[in-house]
C-alpha cells in the first residue's frame, strides 16, 4: 500500500456513526456530484464548491433482512426513523447496501418457477426484473435526497464470499444451479463457494449482471443524489470483474443525460487495486479488522489526489472507537 497516495479522513463515511464535519443541510443536490479540477481529492457540486459527504450506515437500508449474529431475520427496517436521525446528526450521506442471497427481500428478479428452490420458495427467473425491487430502490433514493442526503448505490456484495463462509453458503443464492430456471451456475467447479460469481468467468452471469446494473441505472439516473459502489469489499477475484462493471457503469451513463461518480471499495490488500481502477472514488480498508495499530486506525494518512476516498468504518472497524471518545474525535480530525 502506497500511504503516500491515500487521503485523509475529511472526507468520509462513518459506521455506526461518526460525527459531522461539515456537512450539508437539507436542500437537495442541485445536480450530479462530481471529482474536483482544482483539487480532485474531493467532490464538488455543478458550481465547483467542495462537498464533505459525512454519514451514518446500515446494513438493511435497501432489503429487508437484519443480520442477528449470522442469522438473517426477515422484517421490515424503519428507513424514515433512519432518515430522521441522519436528519438530526446533520449527515449527508449513506450506502444504500445490497444483499444478494435469497434471503433478504426483495431482490431484484421474479420468482416465478417453475418448482421450488433450495429454500422451497419458487425459483428464480433472471430474465425477469422484480419491479419491486427497483420501485424501493428509486423511492429511498428520492426520500434521502429531500432530506439533503447523497446516496452510494451498492450494487453487489462480495462479503458473503470472504472465507467461504459456511453461515452464507452459495446454496442461498439466486445464481445457484438449482435457484433458477434460467439455466445459470455461479459455481462451476462445485465446490460450495461461488466465488465465480464476482469474476469474469461465466460469460452467462457477466450478461444477467449487466442486464441489472443497466436496469439500476436507468432507473436513478435522472436524480442528482447519487454515487455508485460496484461491489462491498470484493476480495482479489473480483478485482478485472470490478474494472470492468466500472467501466460499463460509465459506459452506459455516457449514453445518458446525466453522469454520476462510480466508486471501488477495498478490503484488505485490495488498496492498490481499488486506486488503480477506473473508479471515481474509493474507500480504503485497514489490513485487519480492528488493529488500532493500523495507520487508517491510528493516523489516516495523506493523500495526493489520485482518489477521492471516503474512508468508512466498515472497512477498519469500529469497537475501537466504540470504547474510546477521545480516539474517535481525533481520527475525525485527521
Amino acid at each position: 500500500m502506497k500511504l503516500s497516495r491515500c487521503m485523509r479522513a475529511r472526507t468520509m463515511l462513518g459506521l455506526p456513526l461518526l460525527v459531522s464535519m461539515a456537512a450539508l443541510g437539507a436542500t437537495p443536490a442541485a445536480g450530479p456530484l462530481r471529482v474536483g479540477t482544482v483539487n480532485p481529492r474531493y467532490f464538488v457540486d455543478p458550481d465547483g464548491r467542495p462537498v464533505y459527504l459525512t454519514g451514518s450506515h446500515t446494513w438493511q437500508s435497501l432489503q429487508d433482512g437484519i443480520l442477528s449474529g449470522y442469522t438473517v431475520v426477515t422484517q421490515p427496517f424503519d428507513y424514515v426513523g433512519y432518515l430522521d436521525l441522519l436528519q438530526k446528526n446533520h449527515h449527508n450521506f449513506i450506502r444504500l447496501w445490497r444483499w444478494e442471497l435469497a434471503t433478504h427481500e426483495p431482490q431484484p428478479w421474479q420468482r416465478t418457477g417453475p418448482g421450488p428452490a433450495l429454500d422451497g420458495k419458487p425459483k428464480f427467473d433472471l430474465r425477469q426484473f422484480h419491479q419491486a425491487y427497483f420501485d424501493r430502490l428509486r423511492s429511498r433514493v428520492i426520500a434521502a435526497r429531500d432530506r439533503g442526503i447523497y446516496v452510494s448505490i451498492m450494487l453487489f456484495e462480495d462479503w458473503i464470499f470472504m472465507n467461504k463462509r459456511q453461515e452464507y453458503p452459495v446454496e442461498q443464492h439466486p445464481f445457484h444451479r438449482d435457484n433458477n430456471i434460467s439455466g445459470i451456475n455461479g459455481d462451476l467447479n462445485g465446490d460450495g463457494w461461488g466465488i465465480e460469481i464476482h469474476t469474469l468467468q461465466v460469460p452467462q452471469v457477466l450478461e444477467i449482471q449487466k442486464a441489472y446494473v443497466h436496469k439500476v441505472v436507468e432507473t436513478v439516473n435522472d436524480l442528482d443524489n447519487v454515487l455508485y459502489e460496484i461491489c462491498n469489499e470484493g476480495l482479489r477475484h473480483t478485482r478485472e470483474w470490478q474494472y470492468e462493471m466500472v467501466r460499463f457503469v460509465k459506459s452506459i451513463e455516457g449514453k445518458m443525460p446525466k453522469q454520476h461518480p462510480v466508486g471501488m471499495t477495498s478490503v484488505g490488500d485490495m488498496n492498490d487495486d481499488c486506486l488503480k481502477s477506473p473508479a471515481d472514488w474509493t474507500s480504503l480498508a485497514t489490513t485487519g479488522f480492528e488493529r488500532p495499530q493500523d495507520p487508517w486506525t491510528s493516523d489516516p494518512p495523506a493523500a495526493d489526489g489520485h482518489k477521492v476516498c471516503l474512508l468508512d468504518t466498515d472497512h477498519i472497524g469500529w469497537k475501537v472507537f466504540m470504547d474510546d471518545a477521545a480516539f474517535t474525535r481525533a481520527w475525525v480530525w485527521k
